[in-house]
């Protein structure tokens, strides 16, 4: 065989085994932490396993909500105040940005319910998203006793978003 398809053939190979081994990667939590952890820079991914938690970076102030399996801003302590019971429970991690970016909830977000009506709603940037049980709730340690009751009419009215389970 010439020289040239050769290594064609021989780039053509590398190439594939590069995609394949890239294709059958090992989730982050699963795999083992590397002795120079700043050498590796994992792309953020959706982590649906860690729904519910609430998170905060060692290396900042900031906390999140993990919602769809994605990392959301809580914008202040306020709205914090608004949607959860209290301030334990919150997971230190080393890399919040390892979990996607879902954007942030919205000021002054928070937990809402016809008078009448047994469903509760978390009502962020615009959207309300049914809480589908209690212990939905209690996964996400949304605060029974912070929520407000909103009329039917002014409920009805605010566009619905996914469900919260």
């Amino acid at each position: 065989m010439p020289r040239r398809p050769r290594l064609a053939v021989l780039a053509i190979l590398l190439a594939t085994v590069a995609a394949l081994a890239g294709s059958a990667a090992v989730p982050a939590a699963a795999a083992p932490a590397p002795a120079d952890q700043s050498a590796i820079a994992q792309p953020p991914r959706v982590r649906p396993d860690l729904n519910g938690l609430r998170i905060k970076d060692i290396s900042g102030p900031a906390i999140y909500l993990v919602l769809d399996g994605k990392r959301r801003h809580v914008p202040n302590p306020e709205t914090y105040n608004n949607l959860f019971r209290d301030w334990n429970g919150i997971q230190h991690v080393v890399d919040a940005a390892a979990i996607d970016n879902g954007g942030p909830l919205s000021d002054g977000a928070f937990l809402g319910k016809a008078p009448n009506a047994p469903e509760v709603y978390l009502v962020s940037n615009g959207v309300k998203r049914w809480i589908t049980s209690p212990a939905a709730m209690d996964k996400y340690h949304f605060a029974w006793n912070r929520i407000a009751s909103i009329s039917p009419v002014a409920l009805h009215a605010i566009p619905t978003g996914a469900s919260i389970s």
